[in-house]
């Protein structure tokens, strides 16, 4: 088979409201070049469908009709009275002929001309209307595809719109619910409907996961309607245990969340939406009051959280934000974009200057102070916060011929929003009889800890903590990814430096002997697993859990001990870690060698992982500093791995490692053979 060129991979990443597509590979990566809508519109004829919603309108147009009843008629007989008359005036007719012949010629051309006349007339045409949503049918419904007859339409319309050429292999990503039926009859589809001469069908995980370059990882994909936790180890998805399609922990619940706490105040389903995308809507870890109230969101799981002393409000943050004025954090330059970072702080002292100018107008000096540290405070301080707000109103006017059109115009405005804007992860008042008062950060959680758990490789349990990746346009939420390591901290994560696991420490040491003038200690003949190495005065029970199939440690006090017999133990042993029980929660940094994917998003950047690791470390909870964005970042990460997958797979590797499904393969197999080239 002919090698594929780069120009020629058409990428196909399908999701619940978005479907990502791209025709070739650039040189750098890039985010999707298109953007298709995951809908489409029932045509006139049944089984068709349309792109576009195509509406009837009726308009009144003026029709020229010919009036021939002007017309002399030259087929009536004249009367009989009448022709002996003209018979005898026949000589004087025909001398006067000649002078009056002009005359009657122009007479005669004048009645022979017909007259026209405009009449009004209804006619029907059709439109295309790109911003209505009216009647659409979305084929994909929590990653399941409920309509196969409008999801192949869709495939179709994006082939069509990229038009790629004949020899064009094609990489589709998978959504985790999809069946082993699923996947077959869309190997099918693609084989009969495009011809293409070779198929990729990868799972979104494993995508992630050559996104970020990384062997083992934990996925967790937050997406409209649903959210997916997977394990990946050694470039292999774990299916045990797997999180799929995880029910109302997806942006579509936080929508309804903050609809249903400001629906008494007069907000409509799409202000909540456009509230959830602003960036005055945060996400605060578990335990962080609202602001002007002394209660908290959720109360703290444990005494304090793992590792944080006395004196963490001052290491980590917290005190008045006057204190910090004129100093420059160099750690967020380092971690961060420099140019962001000084355009935010040149941002407050503006709004600084100008509350205060605002307030020396009114002429209360006594409230400057006041306003000014109000406007410099950071969103999860303010009680009250605004953002803005845009709708399409219809405006009435005509067009050229005088027929009455329907336009519309953006209109902004601003609203004003109360602590609700905090609440969009708790959980739901209507369904707290039905599952519970878990939100979505704890059902998460939970099911982050099960996943992880149920991989078989024990050792690898340490590693897929410490290698999470929060992705999905869901996690663009502001704060998400700091709160949920916040609440996976709490409910899992184990610290050998915590108080309660030092006490009750046995002594190495026995009583001094009252014999021998001797105060040397008297060594146990087999230590036990309470007096393990290991153990650096933590809980003795803790370190018995955690190493319990470590090999005893040898007594160099007394060598002729029996430690084991089988002398071959000590070289099959492999030590499982602290596998029960994390120690440690970190996000998995993105890359930094794809400047299009850098600094854009916040669901998954790097901003937000290194403020979620340095919360995580030090116990406490950083808030505000990963910020919304409209941007492409990495929070679809899965298209910039599905990209890396196609070249390696399509023009690297050229089907030497069994990556596509080959149209010869397809003819003498069937489309069950996509299962032994699945990744």
């Amino acid at each position: 088979m002919p090698s594929f060129k780069d120009e020629h991979i058409l990428i196909i990443a399908p999701g619940s409201q978005t479907t990502l597509a791209q025709l070739g590979l650039p040189e750098s990566f890039t985010p999707a070049k298109f953007r298709f809508p995951t809908r489409m519109f029932p045509a006139e004829k049944k089984g068709e469908w349309e792109p576009l919603k195509i509406r009837q309108r009726v308009i009144t147009v003026k029709k020229a009709v010919v009036n021939d009843s002007a017309a002399p008629k030259d087929s009536a007989a004249p009367p009989a009275g009448a022709v002996e008359s003209n018979g005898a005036e026949k000589a004087q007719d025909t001398d006067m002929k000649d002078a009056s012949d002009n005359g009657q010629q122009t007479v005669q051309q004048e009645d022979a001309q017909p007259e026209t006349t405009y009449v009004e007339e209804e006619q029907v045409i059709y439109e295309e209307d790109p911003t209505s949503d009216e009647g659409a049918v979305y084929p994909i419904r929590g990653g399941a595809v409920v309509d196969w007859t409008c999801f192949f339409a869709l495939l179709t319309h994006i082939y069509n719109t990229l038009s790629p050429p004949f020899h064009t292999p094609i990489l589709l990503i998978a959504e985790p619910v999809w069946t082993a039926r699923d996947r077959e009859t869309l190997t099918q589809f693609i084989f009969e409907k495009f011809k293409t001469p070779a198929f990729c069908l990868m799972d979104s995980a494993l995508a992630v996961c050559y996104a970020y370059g990384t062997a083992n990882a934990t996925i967790i994909d937050i997406g409209h309607e649903k959210a997916d936790v997977t394990a990946v180890t050694d470039f292999i998805v774990s299916e045990h245990g797997r999180g799929i399609a995880l029910h109302g922990c997806g942006g579509e619940a936080m929508t309804s969340r903050l609809f249903e706490l400001l629906q008494p105040k007069g907000f409509t389903r799409e202000m909540c939406e456009q509230l959830k995308k602003s960036s005055i809507c945060e996400i605060l870890p578990s335990g962080t009051p609202l602001p002007g109230r002394g209660q908290e969101l959720e109360p703290p799981k444990a005494l304090a959280p793992p590792g944080k002393g006395p004196d963490m409000g001052r290491n980590v943050g917290g005190g008045d934000i006057e204190d910090d004025e004129g100093i420059i954090d160099v750690a967020s330059i380092v971690t961060g974009n420099t140019s962001e970072y000084l355009a935010r702080r040149e941002k407050e002292r503006a709004e600084k200057e100008k509350a205060e100018k605002a307030a020396s107008r009114k002429g209360h000096g006594g409230d400057s102070a006041a306003a000014a540290k109000l406007a410099r405070l950071p969103n999860s301080k303010k009680e009250k916060a605004p953002f803005q707000f845009q709708e399409y109103k219809p405006i009435q006017t005509k067009d050229i011929n005088g027929q009455a059109i329907t336009q519309y115009v953006l209109h902004k405005r601003d609203i004003e929003v109360g602590t609700e804007r905090f609440l969009a992860a708790t959980s739901s008042d209507a369904k707290t009889g039905e599952l519970g008062s878990y939100g979505i950060l704890d059902t998460l959680a939970a099911q982050i800890h099960h996943t992880i758990h149920s991989v078989p490789d024990a050792s690898k349990r340490s590693e897929l903590w410490d290698s999470m990746i929060i992705l999905g346009n869901g996690s663009k939420i502001r704060g998400f990814p700091q709160a949920l390591v916040s609440t996976i901290t709490q409910k899992y994560v184990l610290s050998p430096s915590g108080t309660i696991f030092t006490s009750e420490i046995p002594s190495a040491l026995s009583t001094p002997l009252p014999t021998g003038g001797t105060n040397t200690p008297a060594q146990h003949i087999n230590p036990s697993p309470l007096l393990h190495p290991a153990a650096h005065g933590v809980n003795p029970l803790l370190v018995a859990a955690t190493h319990a199939n470590a090999p005893v440690a040898p007594n160099h006090l007394n060598p002729n001990m029996n430690h084991s017999a089988d002398p071959n133990a000590s070289a099959y042993h492999r030590s499982t870690g602290h596998s029960q029980t994390p120690t440690s929660v970190k996000l998995l940094k993105p890359p930094e060698y794809f400047p299009e994917w850098k600094d854009q998003g916040s669901g998954g950047g790097s901003a937000a992982a290194t403020a979620a690791n340095n919360a995580a470390s030090s116990g406490g909870a950083v808030t505000g500093v990963a910020t919304s964005s409209n941007n492409i970042g990495m929070e679809e990460a899965t298209f910039l791995g599905a990209q890396v997958a196609a070249k390696v797979i399509f023009v690297v590797d050229q089907g030497l490692s069994k990556g596509f499904l080959s149209r010869v393969e397809y003819n003498e197999t069937g489309p069950t053979a996509i299962h032994d080239y699945l990744l």
